[in-house]
């Protein structure tokens, strides 16, 4: 499948610079006693204690960090009042990780860190409420790549957290089990929210807008963890995602088209119902196999495939407009449908072991919209039998429960 060839003859067109840099000067001091001082706390804490941080903005130029202390609380005086800026920053990329389990943040606001906002990795029990993550110079290339990154976790809750002007994803959880991101604001990013190569996740009455893509639901190969599944993502309003896409050249989410509100990308048993889908310039939902970035792997036991999907419920309304032209799969789109955005659009690869019939890989669509834009590219036999009706995959969702 070299679809990348059909495309040769359309025109990409170059989107200009997503911001200009409006970031403050640099900070003439540091505030380095302040540092010192939850540094300090942060490194003798015993097991169950609370770390109060100061109300005001703060000049650090260095991380700060946990490791291995359990059940400790990291708490802000409020997301605006207190405020712990990395501008200056000349050692380390993270803001703040956290190697400890049972771990609360709550309160405070990290901004401008030279590389991700705050990352847990290997943490069991965690929790993340009411922080922000940003860069102030809005979205660029250049600014780190998570603003909430938890990786290699296992019960993961992330609440009323805010999220922007990452160059990969504002809120991401990855490789993690037991996750549940609610009631948060994503906006500005690359991806507004990321679960990737996770096992038992929810996200839900979150909004995702202004971002490239909204959420994203990925399961990538040659990581530690693979074959992830089980998602629902439900009741978010996902809207307006037609940001350009600025995330430096190599990562996968370069491959998200401007004006996308979500994308399965080799996911499986992923259930997306009751959400609100709106204003996209390319696609509502794209239900896609890891074949369509036509990238290699190594790992012999990943699964490429998206299989097991329940699409039901939820609110589509598309932007008018013609679909993003500056990556291969908003040409795509443009090229199979000429000026339209899709609010459903699946590339229909099949697992050649999943058996026969027109829906082996289990594709269930319940949509009551007598609007809706559907289509089944083909995308494995060069898009030969596009097929725009939803008739193989009509399904009853009347059993499932939320």
């Amino acid at each position: 499948m070299k679809w990348s060839l059909i495309l040769f003859a359309l025109a990409a067109m170059m989107l200009p610079s997503c911001a200009s840099d409006t970031s403050a000067p640099m900070p003439e001091t540091i505030d380095t006693e302040v540092y010192n001082q939850i540094q300090e706390q942060l490194i003798t804490a015993e097991p169950g204690a609370t770390i109060q941080l100061p109300e005001g903005k703060f000049e650090f130029d260095r991380p700060l960090s946990l490791d291995e202390i359990s059940g400790v609380t990291i708490k802000g005086a409020g997301m605006d009042k207190t405020i712990l800026s990395f501008r200056a920053q000349k050692t380390g990329a993270e803001g703040l990780k956290i190697t400890a389990d049972s771990v609360t943040l709550a309160d405070f606001t990290i901004v401008d860190t030279k590389g991700d906002a705050i990352k847990l990795q290997d943490c069991k029990a965690v929790t993340m409420r009411n922080i922000n993550t940003t860069w102030s110079g809005g979205p660029k290339e250049t600014n780190g790549g998570y603003g909430l990154y938890p990786v290699a976790c296992e019960g993961v809750l992330i609440e009323g957290c805010e999220a922007s002007n990452a160059s990969d994803a504002g809120i991401y959880v990855g490789q993690s089990t037991n996750v549940i991101v609610r009631n948060c604001y994503a906006h500005h990013n690359v991806a507004g929210i990321e679960i990737e190569n996770c096992v038992n996740s929810e996200v839900y009455d979150n909004r995702a807008e202004e971002n490239t893509g909204g959420i994203l639901v990925f399961d990538l190969p040659d990581l530690p963890v693979v074959n992830g599944h089980t998602c629902k993502v439900y009741r978010n309003t996902i809207q307006s995602n037609n940001l350009g896409n600025f995330a430096p050249e190599g990562n996968i989410v370069g491959i998200v088209p401007p004006g996308t509100g979500i994308i399965l990308l080799a996911a499986k048993d992923v259930e997306i119902h009751d959400n609100k889908i709106i204003g996209h310039k390319t696609i509502g939902t794209a239900i896609a196999s890891y074949h369509i970035t036509e990238r290699p792997w190594k790992n012999e036991t990943y699964d490429p495939f998206t299989k097991n999907i329940k699409v039901y419920a939820n609110e589509f309304q598309r932007k008018k407009g013609i679909p993003d032209l500056s990556t291969q799969f908003g040409k795509l789109v443009n090229l199979l449908f000429p000026g339209t955005s899709q609010d459903i659009l699946y590339d229909g690869i099949l697992d050649e072991q999943a058996g026969s019939g027109a829906n082996p890989m289990n594709i269930c669509i319940d949509q009551q919209q007598e609007d809706i834009q559907f289509a089944m590219i083909d995308a494995a036999n060069d898009f030969d039998n596009v097929v725009q009706k939803l008739d193989d995959y009509r399904c009853n969702t009347s059993f499932s429960e939320q």
